[in-house]
């Protein structure tokens, strides 16, 4: 028992491995992931170390709209990490998926809709950052350099985001499982929909 579970972490770990230095389903959910979770961490610590402080708090007011793109990051980068590593353990194990346990179904349904519908909170974060725009622009206590360095490195990352999904939905072939054919009927949830996944596989 204990030579099979070895056996399947080495094979799901070669599996991940061979996969996420080329252009797969597991290295779009890796390396957006990755870049999301490193990149709301830097981003906090350059915002905490070049934020103007007033009595020991944090003077400019943008800081709630900044914290909310870093937690929706955190969010984001979680699932798309959770994402690599269930894809590769049922790529890795070649499962049938005739009879699939529950947790399977889980993972599986998790991989097939979760990215698309993820892209939503992407696109608030534009918003969000649209909004940190206008707030570093217009209130003196947000206009210093080291706080316009984080505005830059945000939207750097956030098109960064947008650029690989849109090279890996143009390089990556859906496998069949994971396929999520539209209906035929054009309404305002499919053409959201089409938005949501040109974005990425």
């Amino acid at each position: 028992m204990e030579r099979d579970e070895e056996s399947w972490v080495s094979v799901t770990s070669f599996f991940f491995l061979s996969n996420v230095v080329r252009v797969t389903f597991v290295s779009y959910f890796f390396w957006s992931g990755a870049v999301l979770l490193a990149g709301a961490i830097i981003s906090h610590e350059l915002f905490i170390h070049y934020s103007p402080l007033i009595n020991g708090n944090i003077a400019c007011s943008a800081k709630y709209n900044f914290y909310v793109i870093l937690y929706i990051w955190i969010i984001e980068g979680s699932i798309f990490i959770l994402a690599c590593i269930s894809y590769s353990v049922i790529e890795a194990r070649n499962l049938n998926f005739d009879n699939l346990s529950l947790s399977t179904q889980v993972i599986g349904i998790m991989i097939k809709y979760m990215p698309t519908w993820l892209r939503i909170f992407h696109i608030f974060t534009f918003c969000q950052i649209t909004v940190l725009v206008l707030q570093f622009l217009f209130l003196p206590e947000c206009n210093s350099t080291g706080l316009q360095i984080s505005l830059v490195v945000i939207s750097v990352i956030w098109w960064f985001i947008v650029i690989f999904g849109v090279i890996c939905k143009r390089k990556i072939a859906i496998p069949p499982h994971i396929f999520d054919p539209l209906k035929a009927k054009s309404d305002f949830f499919t053409e959201i929909h089409l938005v949501l996944r040109s974005m990425g596989p």
